[in-house]
């Protein structure tokens, strides 16, 4: 029968993931995606320290923030619409109480700064090169306008040499500090419909091409090609979500099974067939909690656990 379909065939990758390892990601709602799913894996994960991001240059301004531990301070807020902002944060960090968004801030900035420099795998997922320019600032572009008046700020698209040169001197600085970690780059298949479908897909395809040019370059970067498996291999809007711009629970799942089937190691795969089916096991939610049947269903699983923890002394199914 034919195919009515192009299919990404699987990719021969130079390593494989297994347990235990740790896993850094930063970026757009993507990487949210993805990092959820490695963190129900009970693989160490970190995730978006600075909140969701999407355009490359504060995601690699950030990045070197940590690689410089240059914490923030009262002069990086802003107080707008009755709360403190930073510009290098998601809309999650704003508050009123300026002593509670810095200690938050900084919180995360430690735990950040701490996994970037031991992570086993970093995963940066781009979302955007249409930026938005902070006019009071020196031409930079921010990670999030917090709902400002748009006379503040500058539309601009930034070029592939620009990220390329960006991202070079921002690897080369990263692998000095963490000469055996791997990256993954990625390109968010998330359409960004505000800007125009033409505006969105020439943003995507700078992205595309800053990617392919850095991965050539660098032997310890990789691109993953959830853009592609979204746009071409499934290619369909029954696979997003209804707002036709945000894959959907389907496609998510899809881009997950081709990142298992590719990257995760043999006995990784098959130990994760043992933490999915507890992880299933503790999501269910009984009629009658008090019967009998259930206690013992809870009494083997929690067996089950630690028996499997005991095993594997590095898996956690207390968090």
């Amino acid at each position: 029968m034919e195919v009515f379909r192009s299919i990404l065939a699987n990719r021969k990758w130079d390593f494989k993931i297994s347990y235990p390892s740790s896993h850094f990601l930063i970026g757009s709602c993507f990487s949210e995606h993805i990092g959820n799913k490695l963190s129900i894996a009970k693989f160490s994960t970190l995730l978006n320290p600075f909140g969701i991001l999407y355009h490359p240059d504060p995601i690699a301004r950030t990045l070197n923030r940590l690689l410089e531990g240059d914490k923030y301070t009262e002069n990086d807020l802003r107080f707008e619409n009755d709360r403190f902002i930073s510009f290098d944060h998601h809309g999650v960090f704003n508050h009123p109480d300026k002593k509670k968004v810095l200690s938050t801030i900084n919180l995360d900035f430690d735990k950040g700064k701490k996994a970037l420099a031991s992570a086993d795998f970093i995963y940066i997922t781009w979302g955007t090169a249409n930026g938005y320019q902070l006019k009071e600032s020196d031409q930079k572009i921010v990670s999030n306008c917090h709902k400002i008046a748009a006379k503040e700020f500058k539309k601009v698209r930034s070029m592939p040499d620009r990220i390329i040169d960006e991202y070079r001197v921002l690897f080369t600085k990263l692998f000095k500090v963490n000469p055996t970690t791997k990256i993954i780059l990625s390109v968010s298949p998330v359409k960004h419909l505000k800007d125009g479908i033409i505006e969105n897909n020439l943003s995507k395809a700078v992205l595309l091409l800053a990617a392919d040019q850095l991965a050539k370059e660098f032997n310890n970067v990789h691109y993953f090609p959830s853009f592609d498996l979204l746009q071409d291999d499934l290619r369909d809007y029954r696979f997003y979500a209804k707002d036709m711009a945000h894959p959907n629970e389907v496609a998510i799942d899809y881009i997950w099974n081709y990142f298992q089937e590719n990257l995760l190691s043999k006995e990784t795969k098959n130990l994760l067939k043992k933490i999915y089916s507890i992880q299933q096991a503790l999501e269910h939610r009984p009629l009658h909690p008090e019967n009998e049947s259930h206690k013992n269903f809870v009494e083997q699983t929690n067996k089950r656990i630690v028996e499997l923890e005991k095993e594997f002394s590095f898996l956690d199914f207390g968090k």
